[in-house]
């Protein structure tokens, strides 16, 4: 009688358990690499709507792109904002028309760069939940906002902004229009922030303006989430001169927000 060539119980059990070791070992790996390279494509996405705002410069007089101006076209709200979405699927709310963190329920109002992106699907970073129109934000810090810091450093007061929102003005709903800066006003643009990605109900993001802080970003928790909930406790983001890369929350520093930089008492 020939011997069975069957595997036994516990030669069965042991391929079983060195499979899930592997699996257990693996799969992290595997999915670390996704996040990798949902995070390369978003950065390209960063990477085209940088340089849509490189030749809107060109074509408005080296003026950068402000946040939101006042639309023309009635069939929308008053208010255009820099980068295009459905301002109509939710009221007014702090300034701004729509939720660019909901659906679509409407036809979206073109926003101001938007003739200059070969795709309006790079509005969308892949790792965003699905039901948000776009995660790209726009640089906020403005005038005429409050801040613990002003307390610190007076200089500062009325004189941070970033490259979209030089001034700002509200409209008789209450609904915000800005004044982007000249080009040749931004002291270091390799240092300074112009988009970025968060979770918000309008594509800006003014988040670190309120706070008294100058080389280290406050050490609160929803804030650090704030800036890191997409891709691995970093950010993508893109800078005055046209680069992009990705930054960490603790990386962050006051002046990065700000087109001047002469107003911080280190510069």
């Amino acid at each position: 009688m020939k011997p069975s060539k069957a595997f036994t119980l516990i030669e069965l059990l042991v391929v079983i358990a060195i499979i899930a070791i592997l699996a257990a070992i693996l799969f992290p790996v595997f999915s670390q690499a996704k996040a990798a390279a949902k995070q390369i494509a978003c950065l390209s996405n960063i990477r085209q709507i940088g340089m849509a705002h490189i030749l809107y410069l060109g074509d408005n007089d080296d003026v950068w792109c402000p946040i939101a101006t006042r639309g023309s076209d009635p069939s929308f709200p008053p208010q255009q904002m820099w980068l295009g979405y459905d301002n109509q699927n939710g009221p007014l709310l702090v300034g701004f028309y729509g939720r660019v963190d909901q659906p679509a329920t409407h036809t979206p109002h073109p926003g101001l760069i938007d003739g200059y992106l070969k795709s309006q699907a790079i509005r969308k970073c892949p790792s965003m939940p699905g039901e948000w129109q776009s995660s790209y934000a726009i640089n906020y810090f403005t005038p005429n906002l409050t801040s613990a810091y002003y307390t610190t450093n007076p200089a500062a007061k009325d004189h941070e902004y970033g490259p979209g929102s030089k001034r700002n003005d509200y409209g008789p709903d209450g609904s915000l229009f800005f004044t982007g800066a000249n080009d040749s006003e931004m002291d270091q643009p390799a240092d300074t922030l112009v988009l970025w990605e968060h979770d918000a109900i309008a594509p800006v993001c003014n988040f670190l303006q309120p706070y008294d802080w100058f080389s280290q970003a406050p050490d609160i928790e929803t804030l650090r989430l704030h800036f890191h909930f997409l891709h691995r406790d970093g950010a993508n983001v893109m800078w005055g001169d046209g680069h992009t890369k990705r930054i960490t929350y603790g990386a962050l520093r006051r002046p990065m927000f700000s087109v001047r930089k002469d107003i911080y008492p280190s510069n």
